[in-house]
């Protein structure tokens, strides 16, 4: 080989060498770079995350309330048309539920068990109503003597308890229309929250109290007053927390048998929803003050909290402590994560928001609207960050390692042409 064969032969695989390894390190347009992607230890798993509109459904008025089970596969909603629906998660452009069942009066309140087989709903024509998710038939109805302002289902299915505008509360087994026991309290039930076993029953009223009932008998276990009426009240899993919120502004959380609140906060205005998570960990609030507020069991002062344009009216938070779902009066559902102060997604309605429901994982959330509309959305994430390692776990899609073990082939096959080039110059040279 002559001296100029030598250099041009040299230079093409310094140019191949020099694309290959250009390439490896960029991958392709599309994919992530590693090196390029900064990633906040507090936000990692939300970059590149994504919300999708699976269905929406017109019913025919008002939605009031919405269910949704632990894994988001059953979803319920009771509307101002004076029906309860059940629909499955499936994506549709055109949805139709799997049934509806006309009652006699609008449904205001529903629930679902964890595992969605059943479905109990509150009508205004005075009746509450169990149903199996297998028929739309009513399993058994129950007439509580007025309109039904709200109802929860025990996480295990077995107990119910219900409240109704003539001031009575009514403790069922799913097996009877029977109720175990009613009580009469001195003003209307607005809010009524039930243990996991059924265990726990806690209730907030217009006579500005508290009540906690063992499901054993109808004697209240304690009181507590406040300075106002009690929107709105929910519990642990366990029964270990309650949190409660009141129009005198201010959310409590109350620690196992105590009769006086853990702590307190006063918000800016009426106290109109609360969340708490499975464990108790977490606490959610919603107030006419616009704004959203997330609480550590462990603290009064809010880990963040998010004004919205109009009144919170409605929140929920994942079974895993990761997501929060929002509807405001602003016409606007949010998507939050624990820890971070600013939505990760939002989205207009025609109407106000009014009841929002979240799958255990998150991944799974369910709104109503005054637009007459249920939805069904899907987050997924694309990028993770692994919580038990500081590895960068990163989905560079199916194309991306291919790609990339094709260039590091080719620049092996390079550096391996060169040396055989010199080895061959070199040998010319001793023939020489």
């Amino acid at each position: 080989m002559n001296k100029s064969q030598l250099f041009l032969s040299s230079l093409i695989m310094f140019i191949f060498l020099f694309n290959g390894l250009l390439m490896f390190y960029l991958i392709e347009p599309g994919y992530v770079n590693v090196h390029d992607t900064q990633i906040d230890a507090n936000n990692a798993n939300l970059k590149g995350s994504g919300v999708n509109l699976l269905w929406n459904y017109t019913t025919g008025d008002d939605v009031n309330s919405v269910a949704i089970s632990s894994n988001g596969e059953y979803i319920a909603a009771g509307s101002d048309d004076n029906n309860t629906y059940l629909f499955n998660h499936t994506q549709s452009t055109s949805k139709i539920p799997i049934w509806n069942n006309k009652t006699g009066a609008a449904v205001k309140t529903l629930s679902m068990s964890s595992d969605g087989e059943y479905i109990v709903a509150g009508s205004n024509d005075n009746n509450i109503y169990l149903y199996n998710r297998s028929h739309s038939k009513p399993i058994w109805n129950y007439t509580i003597g007025d309109n039904v302002r709200a109802v929860s289902i025990s996480s295990d299915k077995n107990y119910i308890v219900a409240a109704s505008n003539n001031n009575k509360i009514s403790f069922l087994k799913n097996s009877s229309s029977s109720p175990l026991w009613n009580y009469t309290m001195e003003n209307i039930v607005n809010s009524v929250a039930i243990s996991s076993d059924g265990k726990y029953i806690v209730v907030g009223s217009d006579n500005h109290k508290i009540s906690v009932f063992y499901k054993t008998s109808n004697d209240i276990r304690w009181n507590f007053t406040t300075f106002d009426d009690v929107e709105t009240v929910a519990i642990s899993a366990d029964g270990n927390y309650i949190v409660a919120g009141s129009e005198d502004n201010v959310v409590y959380l109350f620690h196992g048998p105590s009769i006086g609140p853990e702590w307190e906060y006063t918000t800016g205005n009426g106290v109109t929803s609360v969340a708490i998570s499975t464990n108790g960990k977490y606490i959610v609030v919603g107030s006419n003050d616009n704004t959203t507020y997330l609480f550590d069991k462990s603290s009064n002062i809010p880990i963040w909290a998010y004004k919205c344009e109009a009144a919170v009216v409605s929140v929920a938070i994942s079974a895993n402590d990761e997501h929060i779902v929002v509807g405001s009066r602003d016409n606007r559902t949010y998507l939050f994560t624990v820890s971070n102060a600013q939505p990760i997604w939002s989205y207009s309605t025609e109407g106000e928001v009014v009841t929002v429901a979240i799958s255990s994982n998150g991944n799974y959330f369910t709104v109503g609207s005054t637009d007459n509309q249920v939805y069904l959305f899907r987050w997924t994430p694309t990028i993770a960050i692994d919580d038990d390692d500081d590895d960068l776990d990163i989905d560079f899609g199916e194309n991306a390692i291919p790609f990339g073990n094709y260039y590091l082939s080719f620049t092996l096959i390079s550096v391996l042409s060169l040396i055989l080039i010199k080895r061959k110059k070199l040998s010319s040279k001793h023939k020489i």
